[in-house]
């Protein structure tokens, strides 16, 4: 006899009676006892309850409905209160509602048909042969039975060309233990046209481990993948933009026309500048920020001048700061985007930097301007300041000297300096003939390591504070009559382009040089 009363062992035998007879997981419950929960022939829990048979005990009603918490979490249950013979309700019972799953799963299997994803059940065998498709593969030109009578396998509708890159990303993220994979490629209609599709892979694994299906939801993508196509063939209707497809040197932006321009787009190889993709796109970083303050006005204003002229695009050259302070050069070509109203909303921006071409435009003017100053004078000093003056604008160059030989004295000695302390400059103002540094200096090629120096003096130049150095020989009339030495407290190596810029001096300044010192011998 059941009670309000009822334990588990009281409710066993009706539970399992109604449990046996429909084969769905049942639950029960007595008003002031937790009862029973049961699923596939045996008794999960003897101490249950579920927020539906409180619903139902309290209120007496018949409730047919999906709980929002608890083990049927999202599952149709159907719960009825047991009344007692005076009509008070006493316990309940429920049991998954197998007739709301069924329409459940019609209206999800209507969904799945109606939907541009096609659903697979692979088996984890070669080439994947199916074991459920759903009917809107006829997207493909197939029906459901070409997979599932195996007439069909999903292997060898992949493209050749793709179906090891497949495999080898498949197994991957299997050896990686990975639950999930995620893939694109191409595979062929039954009519044998081609079509990218995008396909994400649930891993399925048995009590052991062992991969024995795979879940799939394979969506057609070719309409993107030609759209994409299309936008990369106009990007190589100009040079600039062939360059950023090819080689990534440009980072690609999507500006807001609003104050600062906030970023909704960054290429990711934005790192070049020192950020990553989230600093511009949270909103940490704003793109103006970075535009050097010199810079930020001319920018604005070429910006607003050709939105008014109604021009679809426009370039401009102007500095930026990287995320370590460091200052660069940087080109922009900017695309204005514009709504069905004229206004514009977006901007387009490639960003290319051009420092190097920046440094070597100046090497060029300083070196241009070097040749017209030192065809102005014959005083020695003269020279070698200019030529000091010259080098040491370079960015990375923060001290210099120049070193003549002495023949009577059989050495070479530094005759003019900078940027060195005074410390220093006793210590390295001379080196014997026979010495390690004078003996490099004779072999008559430029040094650009720290190993110049001999062990007594690389203290020294520790102390210094020297991370990088430039050694030029300077050679006239097949002699070596000295060098230029150069050297930065801030550069861990001298850059390919400042080293042909000081080989280029040096030619150009011994040949001033050379001169003055032998008119002045024969003097």
């Amino acid at each position: 006899m059941i009670s309000e009363d009822a334990g588990p062992e009281e409710l066993e035998s009706i539970a399992v009676a109604v449990h046996s007879l429909i084969g769905l997981p049942t639950t029960i419950r007595s008003l002031k006892q937790r009862g029973l929960r049961l699923e596939k022939g045996e008794i999960i829990d003897r101490d249950y309850t579920g927020p539906v048979l409180e619903e139902v005990l309290r209120t007496g009603k018949t409730i047919r409905g999906v709980p929002k918490e608890g083990t049927y979490l999202g599952r149709s249950v159907a719960v009825c209160p047991i009344f007692s013979a005076d009509g008070e309700v006493i316990a309940a019972i429920g049991i998954v509602d197998l007739l709301s799953a069924l329409k459940m799963q019609e209206i999800i299997r209507t969904v799945v048909n109606n939907s541009p994803a096609v659903v697979f059940l692979w088996r984890k065998e070669e080439k994947w042969p199916s074991e459920f498709v759903s009917e809107n593969v006829i997207q493909f030109g197939y029906t459901v039975e070409d997979f599932i009578s195996g007439n069909i396998l999903y292997g060898d509708i992949i493209h050749p060309d793709d179906q090891k890159k497949v495999e080898e990303m498949f197994e991957q993220r299997i050896r990686k233990g990975e639950v999930d994979f995620n893939a694109e490629y191409r595979i062929f209609t039954k009519a044998g046209d081609l079509r990218w599709v995008n396909e994400r892979t649930f891993i399925q694994r048995n009590e052991d481990g062992e991969i024995t299906h795979l879940q799939g939801l394979v969506l057609d993508i070719t309409e993107r993948k030609e759209n994409e196509e299309a936008l990369r063939k106009s990007f190589e209707m100009q040079k600039l933009l062939r360059t950023i497809i090819n080689n990534s040197q440009a980072v690609a932006y999507l500006w807001e026309n609003k104050e600062n321009l906030p970023t909704e787009y960054v290429s990711e190889n934005v790192t070049q500048f020192g950020y990553t993709v989230e600093d511009f796109t949270s909103g940490k970083v704003a793109y103006g920020s970075i535009i050097h303050r010199d810079d930020i006005g001319t920018v604005i204003e070429t910006l607003k001048r050709n939105i008014a002229e109604s021009r679809d695009s426009f370039d401009i050259e102007y500095r930026i700061f990287t995320g370590d302070g460091k200052m660069l050069w940087v080109d922009e070509k900017t695309f204005i985007q514009r709504d069905k109203e004229g206004k514009a909303t977006h901007l387009q921006g490639l960003v290319v930097d051009i420092t190097e071409r920046k440094e070597a435009q100046k090497m060029l003017e300083i070196q241009r301007e070097l040749g017209m100053n030192l065809n102005t004078t014959w005083n020695l000093h003269t020279i070698l300041d200019l030529v000091l003056d010259a080098c040491l604008q370079i960015n990375g160059l923060d001290a210099g000297g120049v070193y003549i030989k002495d023949e009577l004295m059989d050495q070479i000695n530094l005759v003019a300096s900078r940027g060195i302390s005074p410390e220093f400059k006793e210590k390295v103002s001379r080196y014997k003939a026979e010495s390690n540094e004078a003996k490099q200096i004779w072999i008559e090629k430029p040094i650009y390591s720290l190993d110049f120096y001999s062990e007594n003096m690389a203290e020294a130049v520790r102390e210094e504070g020297i991370t990088a150095v430039a050694i030029i020989p300077l050679k006239y009339s097949n002699e070596i009559v000295g060098s230029l030495n150069f050297a930065s407290h801030t550069l861990d190596k001298i850059p390919w382009s400042i080293r042909n810029f000081l080989e280029s001096i040096a030619l150009q300044a011994v040949n001033h040089i050379a001169p003055v010192c032998i008119q002045a011998d024969l003097s």
